[in-house]
C-alpha cells in the first residue's frame, strides 16, 4: 500500500539531504586538514551586455556543487515507539528490523548510534556507541517489547539531551518513529519538542508507522522531505537504509558568496535578490550572502549602474567559500563578465526659471481673467510649471518694487514656488525691474547655480519701470551675456511696452490689457521656456556658448502695430 510513492520519496532523500543546508544542522568544526573533495561550478553573467550610460545592467550569479560519494561522521539517536499499539501488525518487529538495517549501513568507525524508546515514559536504552560497542545498541534493539501509552514529545527531549551530553563535534540527527498520538496528559505538542531539538542544530526525521498517526509528526520534521508515512511497516528497513546513507553523505553545509563591486559601478539599493547578508559602500563596495548549503535555485542577482562609458568588468572579484560535513573547506571563483557602456550623444540641459512679479501698487486690486490679478498670476505661473520637468528643472520667485526680494530661492518643489507667488504684497510705489535682474545676477554667483542649466526669467509688470529706462535694458544685457534668456508680460497702457519688448528675447514678450488673459500669456511663454530643459548637451564637460534664442510661438492675441511695438507707451 503506497509502495511506489514511498519508494520515490525515499530515493529522493539522499539527493535532498546532500544539497539542503537546513536538513544538515550545525557545522562540524573545521580542522587543519586537506581541502574538501567537493567541487563548485560557479557562473556569472551580466545582461544586457551593451547599454547606454544611465541604464542599468542585471548581474546574476549561479552555482552548482558536486561532492564525491564519501561518508561524514554523524551521531544519530533512533527514537522508537514501544507503546502497546506497536504490537499490532508486526509494527515493533519491523521497527527492530529497520533499526538493525540502519546500523548495518552506518560507518561506526567514525559515526555513532544511540537508542531511545518511549511509551508513557521515555528513556535511553543505549548511549551513543561506535564500532567497539555496536553489540550494545543491537542488543538493546532486540530487547524491545510493546506496552503502555504514548509520549512522543518526552522521547524527543530525552534524545536531545543524550546528543547534547555526549557531543564530540559530529553532526546530530534523530529518527523518530511512532504509530500513534500523544496519549499522556499534559505532554507538549510534538512540534514544540522538535523545535527545541532543531534549535540545537539537530536534524529531525519523523516516521508514521502504520498510517494512522499524530498529524503533528509532519511539521515536527526538519523539512517536509524528512517526514514519512509508512502504512506497510515491512518497508521500514529499506527506508532506514536510505536514511542512514543520506545522513552520512558528505555535502556542503555552509556557503558564503562575496562579490566586490568596482568604483565605476553603482549598486542599485534594494535590487538584490535575495538581499545580501552584509554590504559595504564605496570605495570598497561589496555584497556578501550567507546561503547555508543550498544556493538559491534562481541564483543571486542584483543591478548595477555604470558611471562612465567604456568596456568595464562588473566586479573586481566574486568568490564562494564553503565547509563540508567533514569540516573541510573549499572555494570557487566566479567569472568576471564585462559590459559595454555607450555614452549617449547628450544629456538634458535642465532649466532654472526666475518668476519676477511686480510688487508695486499698480496691480493691487486689478482684475485679470475675471479674478484678482495675483490669483491670475499664480495660475499663470502654474501653467508654466506644468510645461517644465520639475525635479530636473527648478524655479525661483522674486518680487520687485522699490526693492527686489528673493521670495523663494531655486527649488524643485512646485508648491513652494506657488506659495511664494502669493507672498507678493503689491504695495510698493515703483516697479524696479532693473533690481530684479540684478538680483538674478547675484543668484547666478551663488551655490544653487548649475553651470550646464539653461536660465530664463519671466517678469510681469503693469507700470513705469523706473526713473531711468536704460537701467533695465543694461541689466538685461548683462544677463543675456551670461546666457540668460529673458521673457515678460506687460499689462495695461501705463506699461512701457516698447522698452519691455526690447529687454525680452525676440518673440518672448506678451502685451495684455487690464482684465485680459494673463493666464494665456504665461501659458504661451511656458510653451517657449518649458522644453528648454530637454535640450541635449554633449558629454564633454564643456558648456556651449548660449546665444540669444529666437523662438516663434503662436499667440492667442494679434501682434501689436508697428508703433506700439517699439515705442514706450504714453499716459492715458
Amino acid at each position: 500500500m503506497g509502495d511506489n510513492l514511498a519508494r520515490a520519496r525515499w530515493m529522493g532523500l539522499l539527493a535532498a539531504a546532500t544539497l539542503a543546508a537546513t536538513a544538515l544542522g550545525a557545522l562540524w568544526p573545521a580542522t587543519a586538514q586537506e581541502p574538501s573533495a567537493c567541487r563548485l561550478s560557479p557562473n556569472k553573467v551580466a545582461a544586457p551586455a551593451r547599454i547606454a550610460l544611465g541604464e542599468t545592467v542585471r548581474v546574476t550569479l549561479t552555482l552548482s556543487a558536486d561532492c564525491p560519494a564519501e561518508m561524514a561522521p554523524v551521531d544519530v539517536v533512533l527514537v522508537i515507539d514501544v507503546s502497546a499499539s506497536m504490537a499490532n501488525e508486526n509494527r515493533l518487529v519491523n521497527a527492530k528490523r529497520a533499526a538493525h538495517a540502519f546500523i548495518d549501513v552506518m560507518d561506526l568507525e567514525q559515526s555513532r548510534v544511540g537508542l531511545v524508546t518511549f511509551n508513557h515514559r521515555a528513556g535511553v536504552r543505549s548511549p551513543l556507541v561506535g564500532a567497539a560497542e555496536e553489540r550494545r545498541v543491537r542488543s538493546a534493539v532486540d530487547s524491545l517489547i510493546a506496552g503502555g501509552q504514548t509520549d512522543i514529545s518526552a522521547a524527543i527531549d530525552v534524545a536531545r539531551e543524550l546528543l547534547a551530553a555526549d557531543d564530540v563535534g559530529h553532526e546530530h540527527a534523530m529518527v523518530v518513529l511512532s504509530d500513534g498520538y500523544n496519549t499522556v496528559s499534559g505532554a507538549d505538542p510534538v512540534p514544540v519538542a522538535a523545535a527545541r531539538a532543531k534549535a540545537d542544530g539537530t536534524v529531525v526525521a519523523t516516521i508514521c508507522a502504520g498510517g494512522d498517526c499524530d498529524p503533528d509528526l509532519a511539521p515536527a520534521a526538519s523539512r517536509p522531505e524528512l517526514y514519512f508515512s509508512v502504512p506497510d511497516t515491512s518497508q521500514l528497513p529499506q527506508l532506514y537504509r536510505e536514511l542512514a546513507t543520506s545522513l552520512q553523505a558528505n555535502a556542503i553545509t555552509s556557503l558564503t558568496v562575496r562579490d566586490e563591486i568596482p568604483n565605476n559601478m553603482r549598486f542599485i539599493e534594494g535590487s538584490a535578490v535575495p538581499p545580501p547578508t552584509r554590504a559595504g559602500t564605496a570605495p570598497d563596495a561589496y555584497l556578501e550572502w550567507d546561503v547555508g548549503a543550498t544556493f538559491p535555485p534562481d541564483g543571486i542577482s542584483y543591478s548595477l549602474e555604470p558611471t562612465e562609458p567604456g568596456t568595464h568588468p562588473t566586479n573586481v572579484v566574486a568568490t564562494a567559500r564553503f565547509l563540508d560535513r567533514r569540516g573541510r573547506s573549499g572555494d570557487g571563483t566566479f567569472p568576471v563578465p564585462e559590459v559595454v557602456v555607450i555614452p549617449p550623444p547628450c544629456v538634458p540641459r535642465a532649466l532654472d526659471v526666475y518668476f519676477m512679479i511686480d510688487d508695486s501698487n499698480c496691480l493691487y486690486g486689478a482684475v485679470l481673467n475675471d479674478m484678482a490679478a495675483l490669483d491670475a498670476i499664480r495660475i499663470g505661473v502654474e501653467r508654466v510649471l506644468d510645461q517644465m520637468s520639475m525635479g530636473r528643472d527648478r524655479a525661483a520667485v522674486i518680487g520687485f518694487g522699490d526693492v527686489a526680494v528673493l521670495l523663494q530661492p531655486l527649488t524643485a518643489d512646485r508648491q513652494a514656488v506657488v506659495d511664494a507667488v502669493m507672498q507678493v504684497a503689491m504695495r510698493d510705489d515703483s516697479a524696479r525691474l532693473d533690481l530684479a535682474y540684478a538680483k538674478v545676477r547675484a543668484e547666478l554667483q551663488g551655490p544653487l547655480t548649475r553651470p550646464r542649466a539653461q536660465v530664463a526669467t519671466i517678469f510681469v509688470t503693469d507700470g513705469p519701470i523706473m526713473p531711468s529706462l536704460e537701467m533695465a535694458d543694461q541689466q538685461a544685457r548683462l544677463l543675456r551675456g551670461a546666457g540668460v534668456l529673458n521673457y515678460g508680460i506687460g499689462v495695461g497702457d501705463l506699461a512701457q511696452h516698447g522698452l519691455l519688448r526690447l529687454v525680452c528675447e525676440p518673440g518672448g514678450y506678451r502685451e495684455i490689457d487690464f482684465g485680459g488673459d494673463c493666464i494665456g500669456a504665461y501659458e504661451d511663454l511656458g510653451a517657449i521656456v518649458g522644453p528648454m530643459g530637454d535640450e541635449c548637451l554633449p558629454l564633454d564637460g564643456v558648456t556651449p556658448t548660449l546665444e540669444p534664442r529666437v523662438t516663434a510661438t503662436p499667440t492667442r492675441r494679434p501682434p501689436p502695430g508697428p508703433f506700439r511695438a517699439y515705442l514706450p507707451s504714453v499716459g492715458r
